[in-house]
């Protein structure tokens, strides 16, 4: 969990401009949560009742990827100008 939440606090911020960071960070990781979060235990249920609980792991394997790739393709913010 601290893997995942830790560079939270730093990384959203850093996606919006300073005039609407507190707000984009917000709204961004609660909205992220409420869509993300709501339909894990449905699809985990609905696939382990039709295929079996390894597929419950294959599918957690294939999100694990997806987050993988949408991390890597953030842009880099060290040579950004914050004050703006």
């Amino acid at each position: 969990m601290g893997t995942a939440f830790g560079p939270i606090g730093a990384f959203l911020p850093e996606l919006f401009d300073a005039n609407v960071r507190y707000s984009g960070s917000g709204i961004g990781y609660n909205l992220a949560a409420i869509v993300g979060a709501a339909f894990v235990p449905t699809i985990a249920t609905w696939l382990s009742s039709h295929w079996g609980v390894h597929s419950v792991g294959i599918y957690l394997g294939v999100m694990a990827v997806c987050c993988l790739v949408a991390v890597l393709t953030c842009r880099e913010t060290k040579d950004v100008d914050f004050t703006k």
